[in-house]
């Protein structure tokens, strides 16, 4: 008899609001801390989270999953303009907590995404995802994400060099 799973998260998914700022950050500064699956390397302060994630001029999408019992924020994902890439562009970030990779709250906020970039005129989405973050390599390749750009032996604050892989999604 199959029974349901008690770790299968429970939540709803939103714009992301001031509110949830000191709660998202700690979270991304988290995951940052533990390594391996961002490429930022040191804590965001709060001014910087709101422009970056939240408010900025970046920013075309934020949102986030939120737990429906605790009202804790589990993961955000924003859309926007981070990096130097191609007229109709946007890149994509993706930071759920560490523990609940797998649940849902990935494949939820993308739909949200997709929703909120809608009608902007967009042509592609880029991820950029480190080559050692098989997770994150997973993640958008099954959302239908492709490779078409490699970035070798990039250099991390430590001196670890890492390759940086560059997948993109058609939104038309």
């Amino acid at each position: 008899m199959d029974t349901p799973s008690t770790t299968r998260a429970q939540f709803f998914i939103r714009k992301t609001q001031q509110n949830d700022v000191n709660e998202l950050l700690a979270l991304l500064n988290r995951i940052i801390e533990i390594g391996g699956t961002t490429s930022m390397q040191k804590p965001m302060n709060k001014g910087e989270f709101i422009s970056m994630f939240v408010e900025g001029d970046m920013v075309e999408s934020s949102v986030c999953a939120i737990d429906r019992e605790s009202g804790e924020p589990l993961g955000f994902q924003i859309a926007g303009h981070y990096g130097d890439l191609p007229d109709g562009w946007i890149d994509v970030g993706t930071f759920v907590k560490p523990g609940l990779h797998k649940s849902g709250i990935g494949s939820a906020l993308f739909k949200a995404t997709l929703a909120g970039v809608e009608g902007k005129g967009f042509i592609a989405m880029n991820a950029t995802i480190r080559a050692d973050n098989t997770g994150g390599l997973a993640y958008y390749s099954s959302r239908g994400f492709k490779d078409y750009n490699k970035q070798e032996a990039v250099a991390l604050a430590d001196g670890t060099l890492v390759d940086r892989i560059s997948k993109r999604f058609d939104l038309v």
